[in-house]
């Protein structure tokens, strides 16, 4: 090959060193700064840094950086920013009006939240998010019925959103509006069936509208998905009352192998246990409980209560004033301390508890009667026919 027919390579680059841009004065450097400040817990520094971001903005909506602000309340420095943008003239004038209603409802600014969110809703009726937010509004004015309107427009834009339904349903439960409850609940487990906690709320629904099966159900759905000893004890409660004693003793079994000192447990085991005439080990579930929880006026009466079973009436007694000593008029501790004076003969004694308990409650009958045995056993005939009078025409 001739050397006229050489061919040049590849020229080398130049070794002359070209300016190029600070990386500490672009974009993506002040957002990892920002991020970086706001997970070492330096949130004022974040906070600046997100401003400064704003501000290099040149009138386009940031949207994450106000994200951020609202989620760490920098609500006036969001808001600050958004107010220089127009509204009425920008592409994205719904998502900053429903940015804008945020802060304001984050200030306690209320009115303005709610006329802001209108103006979302006008231009993008659609959006699910922006119905949450009216709800917000109608609820901090104290207008629940309204919020739930609200919520349900939320529910048809966005079907397929559990968190929504369970917030509709939470309302509701807190206003007593258990079948309603029970609605958006079953939505949830329809659309997240693995998610433990719908089961629970869905369980303390059925509860609370007196579906014990149905509760048993959920109960155990949500233990399955990851449930808590708790709602082992919940599922417990259930079969009992449902008639399972075997399933319920199970269950409050394996709530107490993984917290021995769960009171509702011991509690009510304890009760299944004196049920069923296993009165020690009762009495030994109810005196972990009693070291729990020594102020309990009901676990004091039901260890009296066990106690008298066994046949230890004078120690029954002491336990009985205790109770009473925390709760002097509960009517059920004073009947019961009534039964154990006359296990004891101390007819007197019964008589004063017994009239103490009348006077609180005139219509127990099984007030009257217990009186009225304790006069016949008194050889007072005539006082104890009345009292059987009266406790006939309340029975």
């Amino acid at each position: 090959m001739n050397k006229g027919d050489e061919t040049m390579g590849v020229p080398l680059a130049s070794n002359v060193k070209q300016k190029r841009p600070s990386l500490k004065k672009t974009y993506l450097w002040n957002s990892m700064q920002a991020k970086w400040h706001f997970l070492m817990g330096k949130t004022d520094l974040a906070i600046q840094e997100w401003i400064d971001l704003l501000k290099q903005s040149g009138g386009k909506l940031k949207r994450n950086e106000i994200e951020q602000l609202i989620k760490v309340q920098a609500f006036q420095e969001a808001r600050d920013y958004l107010e220089t943008l127009d509204r009425k003239e920008h592409e994205e004038s719904a998502l900053i009006s429903s940015l804008l209603a945020r802060c304001y409802l984050g200030q306690g600014l209320i009115v303005q939240a709610k006329s802001a969110i209108e103006e979302a809703i006008k231009l993008k009726p659609q959006n699910g998010g922006y119905w949450e937010i009216l709800a917000d509004c109608h609820l901090e004015q104290g207008d629940w019925k309204e919020g739930v309107k609200a919520l349900d427009k939320s529910c048809r834009a966005e079907p397929k959103n559990a968190v929504i339904y369970y917030r509709l349903g939470i309302i509701y439960a807190y206003h007593e509006e258990y079948q309603e409850a029970l609605r958006c609940f079953q939505g949830c487990c329809q659309l997240e069936p693995r998610e433990s906690s719908y089961w629970e709320v869905k369980g303390e629904m059925h509860l609370k509208l007196e579906q014990l099966s149905d509760a048993c159900y959920s109960f155990d759905r949500a233990l399955r998905y990851g449930g808590t000893p708790d709602l082992a004890a919940r599922l417990a409660y259930c079969y009992i009352q449902t008639g399972q004693i075997k399933k319920g003793i199970q269950y409050y079994k394996f709530t107490l192998k993984y917290e021995p000192d769960h009171y509702d447990s011991l509690s009510n085991l304890a009760a299944v246990y004196q049920n069923q005439g296993q009165t020690q080990e009762a009495l030994n579930l109810l005196d972990r409980a009693i070291k729990i929880y020594p102020q309990d006026p009901i676990i004091l009466n039901n260890f009296a209560f066990t106690l008298v079973h066994q046949g230890k009436a004078r120690r029954a007694a002491e336990y009985y004033n205790k109770a009473l000593e925390l709760s002097p008029d509960h009517p059920l501790i004073l009947y019961n301390l009534s039964v154990c004076l006359t296990r004891k003969g101390n007819w007197q004694e019964c008589i004063d508890s017994l009239n103490k308990l009348i006077e609180i409650d005139p219509n127990h009958s099984a007030g009257w009667a217990l009186l009225g045995n304790v006069y016949d056993q008194m050889n007072q005939y005539d006082t104890a026919v009345d009292c059987y009078n009266k406790a006939l025409k309340l029975a």
